[in-house]
């Protein structure tokens, strides 16, 4: 079967995804890549914030930083662990890869300080050890795939994928 074909010029959009021991899913993060910093509506026409709840922001490179990385940890992973964790009394853990964004003193401190053990995969290892990257990510990146064929099918491959169609193609693979 043949897949879709693109030109090679690509804005990148990094996802970071979470899963709670119990099965639950933390929202996603999405990170468009936007060289001034906003993101544009029309980026986000069909994201409802009370359907959806991801967490959207963006970089100049597209790819996390050191404080998209905080920023997720304390909005993100902490409001939604923290009360399954008897509101902090508990630890929890999180399972990184190696990237500084989240591997750097601030983040590991606020973990500290937090309750929170930080795991690291060894480098270049997480595409065989990481569980979702072996489990979930690889069903994620099937679907994808699946709805951006149809999608270039739909439009007869004469549009250009943008930024503006990610979400729609994204969500329900998600």
């Amino acid at each position: 079967m043949l897949g879709a074909a693109q030109d090679g010029s690509r804005d990148w959009i990094t996802l970071i995804g979470s899963v709670c021991a119990d099965g639950t899913t933390l929202p996603p993060a999405i990170i468009y890549q936007a060289i001034s910093g906003n993101i544009h509506d029309s980026w986000l026409n069909d994201y409802n914030p009370e359907k959806h709840g991801c967490y959207i922001t963006s970089t100049p490179s597209g790819w996390t930083s050191e404080e998209l990385a905080l920023s997720w940890l304390t909005k993100v992973f902490d409001c939604i662990s923290k009360p399954k964790a008897r509101e902090g009394r508990d630890w929890r853990l999180l399972i990184v890869d190696g990237h500084n964004s989240h591997i750097n003193i601030r983040f590991l401190d606020w973990c500290d300080k937090h309750r929170v053990l930080v795991a690291v995969f060894p480098p270049h290892s997480t595409h065989q050890l990481q569980p979702l990257d072996v489990t979930c990510f690889r069903s994620l990146g099937h679907h994808y795939s699946l709805n951006l064929d149809k999608w270039q099918i739909a439009t007869q491959g004469l549009t250009r994928l943008s930024k503006r169609e990610f979400f729609s193609l994204f969500w329900p693979a998600f």
